[in-house]
């Protein structure tokens, strides 16, 4: 139960994100947006963890994984997912990103050689489903009228980038615990973005408003450093397939959390949210057996 708790916990945070990064890009480049993320993010791991991470040695002996994921399942994925939003819609991003629960299910039946279950792939199906339901708008027909943009496909690289993380965390961690496997490979993405950032934006601290700060400290103290935490633990106890159907919470909870910014919550939203939630029971129950 504890990591179901912290799967879903991150997953709400990670609901969260798109709206502190809107934020965030409404004065930044979106790599420099990364930028702060990550400062930030490796900052509160530093203050969080103090002591508990490994040395130089341990992460030289699991230098492989730590750099698979850091590169790949961070780094690109921010990068592809923020090019590719600078390109397309966001309702198209969302109905790519959707598929994300049954990619990271097809992802770890190749790397990890795992069994895929009837319920397992109903329960993928189900919460694909209330996704599409949810960015449709309640009006499934809508989609006939969507025109798919050359950002699409830096979204579906994306989306596969974010389903091997799930897979590559489990197989190659290796040796390294949670907390230190988490720190190495976000320290391995800031710095990544601290070597491609001149060649997009030139940072102007000084000049940034006060709502840009709270949405940067947010976006990287709580929706990575923390949750990158709760997301790692609940991964390595319930592995890649069985993680992966909590990514459909991520729509919803940005739904959700949209009536801080003023928004409504519609008809669809509840519909969609129970297609989501009967989804998780099916996958928690198959866990559970």
């Amino acid at each position: 139960m504890r990591a179901v708790l912290c799967l879903v916990a991150a997953a709400l945070m990670w609901g969260l994100n798109f709206h502190l990064l809107k934020i965030m890009i409404g004065s930044v480049h979106v790599m420099e947006a990364g930028f702060w993320r990550y400062l930030f993010a490796v900052c509160s791991l530093v203050f969080l963890l103090r002591k508990d991470v490994a040395g130089w040695a341990a992460f030289r002996a699991n230098s492989k994984g730590v750099l698979l994921v850091g590169l790949l399942g961070l780094f690109c994925f921010n990068l592809f997912l923020f090019s590719g939003l600078n390109h397309t819609t966001s309702i198209n991003a969302s109905l790519v990103m959707s598929l994300n629960p049954v990619a990271t299910i097809l992802v770890a039946r190749l790397f990890l050689k795992t069994n895929l279950s009837p319920r397992q792939i109903a329960a993928a199906i189900l919460g694909v489903t209330g996704v599409i339901y949810l960015v449709s708008k309640g009006n499934i027909h809508d989609l006939r009228q969507l025109v798919f943009l050359k950002g699409d496909l830096l979204v579906v690289i994306a989306m596969l980038l974010s389903a091997g993380y799930n897979s590559w965390v489990t197989k190659y961690r290796g040796a390294l615990d949670n907390q230190s496997f988490t720190f190495f490979t976000n320290l391995i993405c800031l710095l990544a973005f601290v070597v491609i950032l001149p060649f997009f934006a030139h940072p102007r601290p000084m000049e940034y408003e006060t709502s840009f700060w709270i949405a940067a400290v947010t976006f990287g103290v709580l929706g990575t450093g923390v949750t990158y935490l709760l997301w790692n633990y609940g991964l390595s106890r319930l592995g890649a397939s069985r993680a992966g159907v909590f990514m459909n919470i991520i729509p919803l909870a940005t739904a959700a959390t949209a009536v801080l910014f003023g928004e409504e919550l519609m008809t669809y939203h509840y519909v969609s949210g129970a297609l989501i939630l009967v989804a998780l029971l099916v996958a928690q129950r198959f866990t559970g057996r």
